[in-house]
């Protein structure tokens, strides 16, 4: 198995498995502003995004024909798909919410969406049926099939020594932006118990009573598994690694970002967690609501939907088109 990636993405990998080899892809080099809507500023960069995307795909070419790759699993990366071997997408975005200025739009926003996806062979949704994300899988003529919600995390039976955790992750200058609102109402509340793991993987230093850049996933696994209440972003990743551990949760959706918007109020009408805006941030406030909502805990367990998805893979392969290979055993991107 080989990895490809970029950024902070391709530093945390590296990280998490050190034994394996990588290739850097292009980067998409997204920026975001306090100032600009998020959208506006996601729009203004497609040009940019599309130019990426066909860099990243001419990139996967050139990696699986120099290393006879077999298959290749894509997480969101749109380029990484390939003519001559199957390719996957997973994805939990297949209809990607806009904002309501923005509605008028969306239908062509996905159309673009719906035909990236089906360059691939098949297209893998990290969820249930009829699950928490809702109207962003609904997938209409696309092929699809739900794999369970995955987590790197696995739970443990460990006792409450934390009694709040801050999650910090996301671009900037959001994520600066709400470090210094958690650190305003930590102050305000005089909270003691605490700890803010920051979301900066490339960062170096040692870790202080209170906070740490970044924590390798078994050391954060241990730190999320022994806390009372999680508070973080909405992102998709964060919401399946806390229903994995069965936590109870508050969620801060990045601002702008629709995507997170839309599963933290999912999350609330199911009863799951409570979720403020950022800019309403009320630490004392959100801990009293919290105490409303059931959090992850009893959330159906995961069938094994991923392993089937894998053998349908293997059982059924895209014929390749030119240039035939001898297959390799153990070389998969």
């Amino acid at each position: 198995m080989q990895i490809a990636s970029s950024g902070n993405a391709l530093t945390l990998l590296r990280r998490e498995f050190p034994t394996l080899k990588f290739h850097k892809l292009v980067s998409y080099k997204a920026t975001y502003s306090d100032r600009l809507p998020f959208m506006l500023k996601i729009i203004f960069q497609m040009p940019k995004f599309l130019w990426t995307i066909k860099r990243e795909h001419y990139q996967i070419e050139q990696i699986i024909k120099n290393e006879h790759m077999d298959w290749v699993i894509s997480d969101n990366r749109y380029g990484c798909w390939s003519s001559q071997i199957p390719s996957v997408l997973i994805t939990h975005q297949i209809n990607i919410a806009m904002p309501a200025a923005w509605k008028w739009l969306e239908g062509i926003i996905n159309y673009g969406n719906h035909r990236q996806i089906k360059k691939f062979t098949q297209c893998w949704v990290p969820d249930f049926q009829n699950g928490i994300t809702g109207r962003m899988t609904q997938s209409g003529t696309l092929k699809t099939k739900f794999i369970g919600m995955m987590s790197r995390f696995n739970k443990k039976d460990l006792p409450s020594k934390l009694e709040i955790l801050f999650l910090l992750s996301g671009p900037e200058p959001q994520r600066s932006i709400f470090e210094a609102k958690i650190n305003e109402e930590v102050r305000r509340t005089g909270c003691r118990n605490y700890f803010i793991v920051k979301g900066k993987p490339e960062a170096q230093g040692e870790s202080t009573l209170h906070e740490i850049n970044h924590l390798p996933a078994d050391e954060l696994n241990e730190v999320v598994g022994s806390a009372q209440v999680v508070i973080s972003r909405s992102g998709y990743t964060t919401v399946m690694d806390l229903c994995k551990l069965g936590k109870k949760a508050i969620f801060i959706p990045t601002p702008g970002q629709t995507e997170q918007e839309y599963l933290a109020e999912q999350l609330k009408e199911n009863g799951i967690a409570f979720y403020q805006n950022q800019n309403e941030f009320d630490l004392t406030l959100a801990l009293a609501e919290s105490k409303k909502y059931k959090g992850f805990e009893g959330y159906p367990a995961s069938p094994n939907l991923l392993t089937h998805a894998i053998d349908d893979l293997l059982k059924n392969p895209r014929p390749k088109t030119q240039d035939p290979r001898p297959k390799t055993p153990d070389t998969n991107l």
